[in-house]
């Protein structure tokens, strides 16, 4: 057994670990970070969002946040500019270059969710999908 396969049955009990794990591989076939398609997604589907407010509803630590947010700026993907009602806080703007990156993203994390979870069949990864959704209070038509 390869050491990328042993899996401590003390961890395996915790959905939450194979969950991880999940993440982790559809990271590895990607080759990289899903925080920018993240950020990209929220401010494609809601529109402009202070930093704060794309913080909040990713779960990214406030300095991660400016340090993704620079990052996708400088490639052009997002638009930072100053609040005019609070100078202290910045709007956020998806580019349409950020947009097509975002699609480009969505496909690949399609392909790469397909690869990871291979050994299930179309119906488990329904089941799988849905339970995961529960779990986080969401409802099951929530993905669309």
């Amino acid at each position: 057994m390869s050491d990328d396969h042993l899996h401590p049955r003390g961890l395996l009990r915790f959905p939450s670990y194979a969950l991880g794990k999940l993440h982790k591989a559809v990271h590895a076939e990607l080759g990289s970070s899903l925080r920018d398609h993240w950020v990209l997604t929220c401010l494609e589907e809601f529109g402009e969002l202070s930093q704060q407010q794309v913080s909040a509803s990713l779960g990214i630590d406030r300095s991660e946040m400016v340090r993704l947010i620079d990052g996708l700026e400088q490639a052009g993907l997002v638009v930072r500019t100053r609040d005019t009602d609070d100078r202290r806080k910045y709007r956020l703007t998806v580019t349409q270059a950020g947009r097509a990156q975002c699609a480009q993203t969505d496909a690949e994390v399609e392909r790469a969710t397909e690869r990871v979870l291979g050994r299930l069949d179309e119906q488990e990864r329904r089941t799988l999908h849905r339970l995961a959704l529960k779990a986080i209070g969401e409802e099951p038509d929530a993905a669309g």
